[in-house]
């Protein structure tokens, strides 16, 4: 008798227990460690922290986003999904996924800022390490929703030429 365990085991097993995940997994943190030191640069840098509670996340955390999903994108087509071919309109289309992801992201990125300061009272400028953990949990959250939604993308594209041929 299949259980639910059994399932959710075969799941795991055939989705992230691959050389592909592994790889994306890599790329992953190659981009969230990116992600994080452009957030941090920025917050700092710019001193953002002291525009209203939410916005220097917010505001942080697109530029850091838009860059590092440039990397993440060529990286993972070289190394994770080689598509047979790549186009302008599946470059489009990956995009239009980041720009969203962006959004959940920024949207996350900032409610965990605000807990992060009203909650746990952290102080910023005590720690100003400390303001990478907000961003830090919005790319955990969104990580593995990332992986099937571009290799979907990717196997979608590979179809279509193999399919016009």
């Amino acid at each position: 008798m299949i259980t639910l365990w059994h399932r959710f085991w075969y799941f795991i097993r055939i989705n992230f227990l691959t050389k592909k995940f592994l790889m994306f997994g890599i790329i992953g943190i190659a981009n969230t460690g990116i992600h994080m030191l452009i957030y941090w640069i920025i917050y700092d840098l710019f001193n953002l922290g002291a525009l209203e509670q939410g916005w220097g996340a917010f505001l942080s955390n697109t530029a850091a986003f838009l860059l590092a999903s440039l990397f993440s994108y060529f990286a993972n087509v070289i190394f994770t999904f080689k598509p047979i071919t790549t186009s302008a309109k599946q470059f489009a289309i990956v995009l239009t996924v980041f720009l969203m992801r962006m959004l959940i992201s920024n949207l996350l990125a900032s409610g965990f800022d605000i807990l992060i300061l009203n909650w746990f009272h952290a102080d910023y400028d005590l720690y100003p390490w400390m303001t990478i953990i907000a961003p830090f949990l919005a790319s955990v959250l969104l990580f593995p929703l990332a992986y099937f939604v571009l290799k979907y993308i990717f196997q979608k594209n590979d179809q279509k030429k193999i399919e016009s041929k």
